[in-house]
Formats: structure tokens, sequence, C-alpha cells
């Protein structure tokens, strides 16, 4: 995938735009027939609000719909306006002039996709963007992989990469881990060895660019300590008596149910995990060749990363903690 695929698969997000608000007594909500729309204290006309804009600004401030279509627009308007007080700053999410959502603010300037990708590719020339991804929210997960490879053990190769999780709206905290692309069944893993978020003064200047750069430096660099505990973990033999249970908890803990759980443990049992990489390897293949829920891959992709991680592996190793 390059980046013009990238561009077009981000697209949908790409549109909304953020407008930060900070709360003060000339804030006002107004429902007029027909319409609800917001008067920022801060200056600027009316913004009207969308129908689910209007739904989002209930559950925003915690206000139960129920309740809501038992209040008169009038008393809507005071009601809600008050709870937003509660709130000092937030972002109002725009599209087509219209308030679609309300999000609170994470001090972060907003990350356009296409400076997100050039940080990328300045660091990682010639990478390939091998899965994309919108998640809730307005973010995007990249993972990315470069040309750097390495052996776990003979014909299992991995290739170096980045997993980058941001939003050009600024509704979360940019997040970079290493990623490794296993080349035999095309099933990426991330690691716990370098785990990078933004946590800079509000992103002005260039220090969140070169943040990004530095960490997706860091992570694609980090394939000789991925590869290394990846070769530790062929070393850590499963007993068959074992093998069922530790598959049960990393499919409890990776959100792995009903006919997914069910394609992982046949997988299992026409290729027995003989150790705690196979077993680790399951998973991985799982979120790459069966979950479609890009949430859902995030979750099983974190289980796997917190079992191949040496200083949190044995707390939810089950295997482990019969060896104590």
């Amino acid at each position: 995938m390059n980046r013009t695929d990238v561009l077009e698969k981000l697209e949908p997000i790409c549109h909304t735009t953020a407008r930060q608000v900070e709360h003060n007594p000339r804030t006002r909500v107004l429902v007029e027939p027909g319409q609800v729309t917001i008067r920022p204290g801060n200056g600027g006309h009316l913004i009207p609000f969308s129908e689910n804009g209007t739904k989002a600004l209930a559950k925003f401030v915690g206000l139960p719909q129920k309740l809501c279509n038992e209040l008169s627009p009038e008393l809507f308007g005071r009601v809600t306006t008050e709870l937003l007080s509660r709130k000092e700053r937030y972002n109002l999410l725009l599209d087509n002039g219209q308030v679609e959502n309300l999000v609170d603010y994470r001090g972060i300037r907003n990350l356009p996709v296409e400076r997100v990708l050039s940080a990328i590719e300045h660091v990682v020339p010639n990478c390939d963007y091998h899965r994309v991804s919108v998640l809730e929210h307005y973010s995007a997960s990249l993972e990315i992989v470069g040309p750097r490879q390495e052996a776990v053990r003979r014909g299992d190769i991995v290739q170096a990469g980045a997993l980058v999780n941001f939003s050009p709206i600024n509704i979360i905290k940019p997040l970079v881990q290493s990623y490794v692309l296993r080349l035999a069944c095309t099933n990426g893993a991330t690691s716990k060895t370098v785990l990078a978020e933004f946590t800079g003064g509000g992103g002005e200047g260039d220090d969140v660019w070169q943040w990004f750069r530095q960490s997706v430096r860091a992570a694609y660099q980090s394939i000789g300590d991925i590869v290394n505990r990846y070769r530790q973990m062929i070393q850590e033999r499963i007993p068959p008596e074992q093998r069922a249970g530790i598959l049960e908890e990393l499919l409890h803990r990776a959100g792995i149910t009903g006919k997914e759980a069910e394609a992982v443990r046949a997988q299992a049992i026409q290729e027995a995990p003989r150790n705690t990489y196979d077993m680790m390897n399951l998973i991985t293949w799982a979120s790459s060749h069966i979950i479609e829920s890009p949430e859902r891959m995030q979750r099983a992709l974190n289980a796997s990363a917190t079992f191949t991680s040496e200083s949190q592996h044995a707390t939810i190793c089950p295997l482990c903690q019969t060896r104590r």
C-alpha cells in the first residue's frame, strides 16, 4: 500500500475539523424551532448541530436521552449549557459547518495526515503501509514496514516496522510502538519493547514532529531486540497438557470469542503450539486473518504484545505461574 492508498483510506476522517472552545459565561446552547446551535463564548457566529450532533451533545454532558425527550427546548438549552460549563475546554467536531460530535480537549495540535506520512517516510525510506485502519473517535492506525529483515529461525523471517496511532484532529495523543511483520504467514505483531506516547506541552513548534521521527526510528531499529526475545520464546516449551489453558487465557485477554475463537482452536489442533512463540503467533494470526474490526485487531495485538513482553509475560502466562 502506498501513500495514495493511505490518503484514500483515511479520507473519511480528514473531512472533519476541530474547533476548540474555552467555555465561559457567554457560551450558550440555543434551541430554536427545528435547530440546536451553540454560541461559543470566545467569539464567532452561531454554529448549528446536526441531528447526530445534538445526540452527541447530550451524551457528552451526561444527559440521558430519555430525560432529553422530556425537557422543553428552552430547558434543554439551559441544562446543556450548565453541564458544558463543567468541561471548561473541549472541541467541537465539524463537518460541512455543523457540529457532528464533541470531545475533550487533548492539548495537541492537529496532525495533518500528509505531514505524518512525510515524517514516517523520512525515517523509513521506501516503507510500505501494510495495513491502515480507521479507528473510533476520528483516529487512525498505520502498520508500516521497511526493508530491514531478520530471521527468528530458519525459514521464519520478520520484517521491521512501526505501528503509529494518531488523529488528524487532536482527539488522541499520538502513540508509536515497534512492529514486525512475520513473512511466513503475513501476520503482524507489536511489541512493548518500544512504547512512546507524545507528552509534550501542547505540540507547539516542531516538538511533536521531532518526537514522531525519533519514535518511529526507535521502533524501526528495535527489530534486533524483538528477534532475540522471539528466539527466547522458542526455547520456552509448553507441556501438551497446558496448551489448552494458555490458549484460553490468551483468547480471553485478546477478546477473541465465538466463531473466531473456534477458528483459532482449530488452527491449534492442526498445528499444535509447542512453545510460547508458537502460541503468540496463533493470536497474531487471528488479528491478521480472521478479525475484521480495527478496534478488536488492536486489542488482539496488545494482548500478544503483553504475552511477548519479557517483563510482563510471567504475570499472565499460566505456565510461568506453575513454575514459581
